[in-house]
């Protein structure tokens, strides 16, 4: 069992620590000023001391719909140092996903701005919270700004905080139905802090370029906390713009950047027009979908000098693997590494028992990173953690030396005439081909065959029609069952903001396919 009082190592008090060692250096710039340590640190004081005002004690939720930028660290800071709880929500989601997301988690207190206005006023579930507002006026809504300057003048709550205790509630992105609210403890967000920084060299003088959505573990677990608890820099960026990032990194010499291999691909071809190579990155981190073999060339061209790693997690689980600079190349285009720090990973069969390996199987891991369950939902929480195991849903197998090969998830099995065919395994194949920008495989009821494999491709040249030349290299390379029936051209693939595709409207929009 973890102490269940702490004030030394909470995910507020090593950032609280670093805003100390360093108060007169720069914690965090975006696109309309700067915060020091100091001015930070004073902030998330004056602003814990308000919310503690309003009623949030240990516990409590505070919802934060907010793009990126400081008051979003500010708000998950401050709600951290109560022993509150952080809700991160999608400021641009729809009303539904914010009436669930607010009626699941049931914030005291929602800060918001802008982006999320529109769908918030129609909210039915806002009523419930107290509500602060940051650059936009709301109905029932208090300023941000003033709320925080009228905080200075009271004395900064520093209750010893359960290490036990969630500190955040991550609402997954809801591909395959309602978000799930996924509980991440005090103690496992300290882990993370530690362990990420400890495998991706993050210390007092990283400069991290944050432009992927704070409101994700990703844009906020993955390096921004960490570089903030070691007293580095952040730069950040409310929304994707190629232009203004490459700009933003050669101004503030960024030496970590974390993109989506969709973000690398238009990073590069920004980074070729301004005729810049980043020589100040040193570490460029990509996650959340497969690396396609062109990103990664372009990627190695375009920032000689940045190791290239790529990585695989999920939310429950967090950080599972990480595929370094001097492995990428040498193994299937699909492996995503070996295990990071304090990170054990199994592949199981249908049993629970460890797969052969080379064998296909589900991924499942258990770490100090890992959830403490999902909010409110005991059965499903039963249904993902067996044992001390996190059952990730994904698919894959082990080789000799220890590398993870993801194959798919256990529902992007396409069963086609009795045969198993890994939708991954497909698109892993297809990305080889350079005529091949981007590919989504999918199962599509049949007649005959009950799924026929289709596989959906973005051409690399606009307008190109592959179906005829992926057909005879799927001949001579994939066994028949893995074969995709027929070949759909779009111009791209729908995805979420992080950059994963939604397969779901693919499946929706294809059904008819074969009638």
């Amino acid at each position: 069992m973890i102490p269940s009082a702490h004030n030394a190592i909470d995910v507020a008090a090593l950032v609280r620590r670093a805003g100390k060692a360093y108060p007169r250096k720069t914690a965090i710039v975006w696109e309309d000023g700067s915060r020091t340590y100091g001015d930070l640190l004073a902030r998330i004081d004056a602003l814990a001391g308000q919310m503690r005002e309003m009623g949030v004690r240990e516990g409590e939720r505070v919802g934060l719909a907010l793009a990126n930028g400081p008051v979003f660290v500010e708000g998950y800071l401050a709600a951290a140092q109560l022993g509150a709880i952080a809700v991160p929500l999608n400021p641009r989601q729809s009303e539904r996903e914010h009436d669930h997301i607010l009626g699941d988690s049931e914030p005291r207190v929602l800060i918001a701005d802008g982006a999320a206005a529109r769908t918030l006023r129609r909210a039915k579930r806002l009523t419930a919270s107290r509500l602060l507002t940051d650059g936009v006026e709301m109905p029932n809504g208090t300023d941000y700004e003033a709320t925080v300057q009228q905080g200075f003048d009271t004395r900064p709550p520093r209750p010893a905080i359960d290490l036990n205790a969630p500190v955040a509630i991550l609402y997954t992105s809801g591909t395959t139905g309602q978000p799930k609210g996924v509980v991440r403890s005090q103690f496992a967000g300290a882990m993370i802090v530690a362990l990420r920084q400890s495998a991706m060299f993050i210390g007092p003088e990283t400069v991290l370029l944050a432009s992927t959505p704070m409101f994700h573990a990703a844009g906020h677990e993955f390096m921004l906390l960490q570089t903030l608890a070691a007293g580095g820099t952040v730069i950040s960026r409310r929304s994707f713009d190629a232009g203004a990032i490459v700009a933003d990194v050669d101004t503030h010499r960024a030496t970590h950047v974390f993109f989506v291999p969709t973000m690398s691909a238009a990073i590069t071809a920004a980074m070729t027009q301004a005729g810049t190579a980043w020589p100040s990155v040193r570490l460029w981190m990509s996650a959340a979908s497969p690396l396609p073999d062109w990103v990664r060339d372009a990627v190695l061209t375009a920032a000689p000098a940045a190791r290239l790693w790529n990585c695989y997690g999920l939310t429950e689980g967090g950080t599972l693997t990480y595929m370094r600079d001097d492995e990428i190349g040498k193994h299937p285009g699909t492996c995503v590494g070996l295990p990071g720090p304090g990170m054990e990973v199994r592949v199981v069969d249908t049993e629970g028992d460890d797969a052969p390996l080379g064998e296909v199987g589900e991924i499942v891991c258990r770490s100090p990173e890992s959830m403490s369950g999902y909010w409110h939902d005991s059965a499903l929480t039963a249904q993902a953690v067996r044992n001390g195991w996190v059952h990730s849903g994904d698919l894959g197998f082990l080789d000799a030396d220890g590398f993870l090969t993801l194959s798919g998830r256990l529902k992007d099995v396409v069963i086609t005439g009795g045969e198993n065919v890994y939708a991954a395994e497909v698109e892993g194949f297809l990305l080889e081909d350079r005529a091949v920008r981007d590919a989504a495989v999918i199962g599509v009821p049949h007649p005959h065959w009950g799924e026929a494999v289709v596989a959906v491709v973005v051409p690399s040249e606009p307008g190109a029609d592959l179906s005829a030349t992926l057909d005879a290299h799927a001949k001579d390379g994939l066994a028949p069952a893995k074969r995709p029936k027929r070949y759909v051209m779009k111009a791209t693939l729908p995805r979420n903001s992080m950059g994963k595709i939604v397969k779901d409207d693919l499946r929706d929009e294809l059904a008819a396919l074969f009638d």
